[in-house]
């Protein structure tokens, strides 16, 4: 399991800088007055969030997966009220380029979202064939 956690935190961060450089030159090229000051946040805010997420596989209980299932919707919710609360410290930071820097912390999320959920069906399989191999064959092996 710990190979797979590393494979996934090495993915993460390729993914989120290439997002992160590939929204911002989107941005720049087509979209200039969508660029705020603070773009930055955004994709660290996702990067450091998506670390959090992917360590706690290893203290999941593999066993118990409605544990597993809990644990994925408190990190939910933990990063809908993150999230924000980001998005409000902006705002009252700067209230001139809220709107657009709503718009683009929503493109993040909607694209970390599905990051994530590709990341914890991967781990779901994963889990679900480290518990396959364990198990005793259903029927038995002859010789």
């Amino acid at each position: 399991m710990k190979k797979q956690i590393i494979n996934f935190l090495i993915f993460h961060t390729v993914v989120m800088t290439l997002t992160g450089a590939g929204i911002w030159l989107l941005v720049d090229a087509f979209f200039p007055r969508l660029l705020v000051r603070g773009f930055v946040v955004i994709p660290i805010f996702f990067y450091l969030l998506g670390i959090v997420f992917i360590t706690q596989f290893r203290n999941s209980a593999v066993t118990h997966p409605v544990k597993m299932v809990n644990l994925y919707m408190l990190l939910k919710m933990i990063k809908i009220f993150i999230s924000f609360a980001i998005i409000l410290i902006y705002w009252l930071i700067h209230q001139t380029n809220v709107r657009s820097f709503a718009i683009l912390f929503l493109i993040f999320y909607l694209l970390d979202l599905l990051w994530e959920t590709y990341i914890y069906l991967r781990m779901e399989k994963y889990i679900k064939n480290l518990t396959d191999h364990n198990k005793p064959p259903k029927e038995p092996i002859e010789l």
